[in-house]
């Protein structure tokens, strides 16, 4: 499966030449390479990272890819082909695609493995360790509801405004609107409909940092980005202790988090993910009493009594 994936090249930084060099395989819905968005997610991260793509759509003829195209009555993802364009797919055929993509990998092939789509919800069987952008965009999202904020999300799609499915979001306050990436236009008129929401998600991989740059100094409200969810999962499970702090990170986050052991941030992620204990242990090939272990031990060393509290901490740790 390798051999079909795009290298990145990035090199390390300066005083990283001790640290072993970290196989990441990045999962795309569309064609690689995807070096724009990776990179932006890798650039602050201060980690040696041998960064390796593989998109769903890879080595599929014209017809193949068409026949992927969303239906009517099917929900959708957008995504890019390698000419740039955008092509909408079905959420639940790209979906079964990627997971087969993902089975596939071997034991231990990738020291992580990331699945670059906010709109696939469903669990992704790995031997790796896995962050899964939707399952943790999705717990951010639930976690800062439940503190009472009202939250606005943007998609990139209208119609992905009707399709939005969170059942654990029913209870709060929620809004949705849709605005293209890179479309200051359209940003400003989906922050109209966002007006009375306390909290904004660009709701998508393919929103940029720039985007948020735009639409935070515009409203004036915190914003989070998928990316930057992505990136601060990546940094909790492959940021190693020798290190005195971690880059772009609160003195205080950084802190607690050099109590953690490796394996305890691990599962701290995973839990910033939403994951049950069950769920994180067959991941992690450990019993989920063992999982229970380290999952105290995080509550403890954070300073947190709730994973809420704790989801809300890396939250805000990565949204400055």
């Amino acid at each position: 499966m390798a051999s079909d994936a795009h290298d990145i090249e990035q090199e390390p930084s300066q005083g990283d030449h001790a640290e072993r060099v970290r196989r990441v395989m990045f999962v795309s819905v569309g064609q690689t390479p995807r070096s724009d968005l990776i990179g932006e997610m890798l650039c602050n991260l201060d980690i040696p990272i041998e960064a390796l793509e593989l998109g769903a759509l890879d080595g599929l003829t014209p017809r193949e890819i068409d026949a992927l195209r969303v239906r009517p009555g099917e929900t959708s993802i957008i995504t890019k082909l390698a000419d740039k364009s955008r092509i909408v797919v079905s959420k639940v055929r790209i979906g079964e695609r990627m997971a087969r993509l993902v089975a596939g990998f071997r034991s231990n092939e990738y020291d992580l493995v990331v699945i670059l789509s906010t709109g696939l919800f469903r669990d992704f069987e790995s031997t790796c360790p896995t962050v899964n952008a939707q399952r943790a965009l999705e717990s951010a999202v639930i976690s800062l509801a439940a503190q009472g904020s009202s939250v606005g999300l943007i998609q990139p799609l209208a119609r992905q405004i009707n399709e939005l499915d969170i059942p654990a979001l029913q209870p709060y306050r929620v809004t949705a609107t849709h605005a293209a990436e890179g479309d200051r236009e359209s940003l400003a008129r989906a922050l109209l409909d966002l007006a009375e929401c306390e909290i904004i998600v660009l709701n998508s991989v393919s929103f940029t940092e720039a985007d948020r740059e735009m639409v935070a100094k515009a409203s004036g409200k915190p914003v989070v980005l998928a990316r930057r969810i992505i990136a601060s999962a990546i940094r909790l499970l492959l940021y190693r202790p020798q290190r005195i702090s971690l880059p772009g990170l609160p003195p205080e986050f950084s802190k607690r988090l050099m109590r953690l052991t490796p394996r305890e941030r691990q599962v701290m992620s995973l839990v910033a993910e939403g994951l049950s204990n069950k769920a994180i242990a067959r991941q992690l090939d450990i019993s989920p009493k063992t999982v229970e272990i380290h999952r105290s031990n995080v509550m403890s060393k954070m300073e947190v009594t709730s994973s809420g509290a704790l989801i809300r901490m890396v939250v805000s740790a990565g949204h400055p």
